[in-house]
């Protein structure tokens, strides 16, 4: 199965050369490590589409960037760390695909757009004590199931969602320190 990324960068300067060049490869990791995982719903949702694959956009930019993202389209006129923009109407994990989903440039199956505020990703990783790329790819895992229907608004529903995000992490080479 065919699993890729498309990136934007909104600034130039949200990281240097090889910081870029780590973070991306972070966030591919995740996101083939997220669809191809056992459970994952992308491989039938692909088969219902009649596409041999997912891709997602990934746009990083600043703090101020992703504020004015949450506030058009959140209503909530502050910085956050990740926003998810879901294309597919799922339920944890269940739904279809239909061949309408299916990005005509490229034939696979479109689940959506991702912000990461690059600033806060740093920001946080030194918070927690560990690297740019556990913190983005824990965004990045994040987001995922945030794309395939999944959510946190109740304690179940956010054990459920950091057990998930865990488990890909954890298969991507990505634990917690």
């Amino acid at each position: 199965m065919i699993c890729k990324c498309k990136f934007l960068f909104e600034k130039r300067k949200l990281m240097d050369a090889a910081q870029k060049k780590s973070v991306l490869n972070t966030v591919i990791s995740v996101f083939r490590t997220a669809c191809k995982r056992e459970g994952s719903p992308v491989p039938g949702l692909c088969a219902g589409a009649g596409s041999p694959g997912a891709v997602i956009n990934v746009i990083f930019t600043d703090d101020e960037g992703i504020r004015k993202y949450n506030a058009e389209y959140r209503g909530i006129d502050r910085p956050t760390d990740v926003l998810s923009f879901p294309a597919l109407d799922l339920k944890n994990g269940t739904g279809r695909a239909f061949s309408h989903d299916v990005d005509p440039e490229n034939g696979l199956l479109f689940l959506g757009d991702v912000v990461i505020s690059a600033e806060r990703a740093f920001a946080q990783a030194a918070e927690y004590g560990h690297s740019i790329e556990r913190e983005t790819g824990f965004l990045t895992a994040h987001s995922f199931f945030h794309l395939t229907g999944y959510d946190h608004m109740t304690p179940e529903d956010e054990k459920i969602m950091n057990t998930l995000t865990e488990s890909v992490l954890r298969q991507a080479g990505l634990e917690r320190n």
